[in-house]
């Protein structure tokens, strides 16, 4: 899928829209987005519409003015359920939550009265107001839309009571999962990489996926795509396998934090790339000896400045660094 494809298109944009718009052009395929944090689908009809759960950009885009206003209408109304979209390509959006009544971005987006938007008549009502006033006209007709600065703190609330549940079995710190699960997608449930990681904790079906249903269901499965874009299954999934490393790869590791730092690193680049960062041979045992002289901050500066993986070393400082927001859990 192609969206704003002419350079003289993005120009009409402001920079860090055009940026999105760009980064997104650069790096998606087929069905869609690859960068985790974005969602793209395109209407039966004619219309695009791009979401950046990262940063709260939304961009509708469509041929005509009244396919535009469907646009915006659909993406304040919809509740992106993984039952509803075709996740493979992402052709629509379903509407309101039959079961709580309120839409995905409830609260996350206020309309130009400040209010939280649930109905279709101030969904529509906003959808006039920002085409009176924020149109643009390059190629297609579009607008541009900004979730409240709040979006990813309420984006990760939706999914607290199925953190608390899976890490409850598991044994897993759930402030350590909602770090993984915002650097993971920015809460985007519908979230794919390049690799096919999906959902909201990037899960891989062959590797993660297969390794929990073997190791903790106890029988050879791997799971589909429908089934890991479901936040419930997604995060038990994640939950199990950060469990499954810390008891099973990485154990040997003495203390607590050193521990969870590996689990991160780990999750991020696979405890294999951890071994061959602290020996060249990649061997377990003299890689977890190594750990075990180490200080705690000497092993997490080791992790951020000496692993094999210059996007892991990020990796640690970034889940490390969102922690400390989620500790009230």
């Amino acid at each position: 899928m192609t969206l704003w494809a002419e350079a003289e298109e993005l120009e009409a944009y402001p920079p860090e829209v055009a940026t999105l718009l760009q980064e997104y052009q650069d790096t998606s395929d087929a069905n869609g987005s690859t960068i985790p944090s974005i969602f793209a689908y395109r209407s039966n009809s004619s219309g695009r519409t791009l979401i950046d759960f990262e940063s709260g950009l939304i961009v509708a885009s469509s041929e005509t003015i009244s396919g535009l206003k469907q646009r915006i209408v659909e993406v304040l109304l919809t509740h992106i359920d993984p039952s509803v979209i075709d996740a493979q390509t992402a052709y629509d959006l379903g509407l309101i939550n039959q079961k709580t009544k309120k839409p995905f971005f409830f609260n996350q987006i206020k309309d130009h009265d400040g209010e939280s938007i649930a109905s279709v008549w101030r969904a529509e009502r906003f959808a006039n107001f920002l085409i009176y006033n924020e149109l643009r006209h390059a190629g297609d007709f579009s607008i541009v839309l900004s979730m409240v600065a709040t979006h990813k703190q309420l984006a990760g609330a939706k999914y607290v009571r199925y953190v608390l549940e899976s890490t409850r079995s598991h044994r897993v710190n759930p402030s350590l999962v909602m770090a993984i699960m915002e650097t993971e997608s920015a809460f985007n449930p519908m979230a794919r990489s390049r690799s096919n990681a999906l959902g909201l904790m990037q899960i891989k079906a062959d590797t993660a996926g297969r390794d929990y249903f073997t190791r903790i269901k106890g029988y050879s499965h791997t799971p589909s795509s429908a089934y890991l874009y479901q936040p419930d299954q997604n995060i038990e999934i994640g939950s199990g396998y950060l469990s499954i490393l810390a008891r099973r790869y990485l154990v040997g590791i003495n203390d607590p934090k050193k521990l969870e730092d590996a689990v991160i690193a780990s999750y991020n680049g696979g405890a294999g790339n951890l071994w061959r960062s602290l020996n060249s041979s990649g061997n377990r045992k003299q890689a977890i000896a190594r750990i075990n002289k180490m200080t705690t901050p000497e092993f997490y500066w080791f992790l951020t400045n000496r692993h094999i993986r210059s996007e892991t070393r990020d990796y640690v400082r970034k889940v490390r660094a969102r922690i400390s927001k989620y500790e009230a859990l």
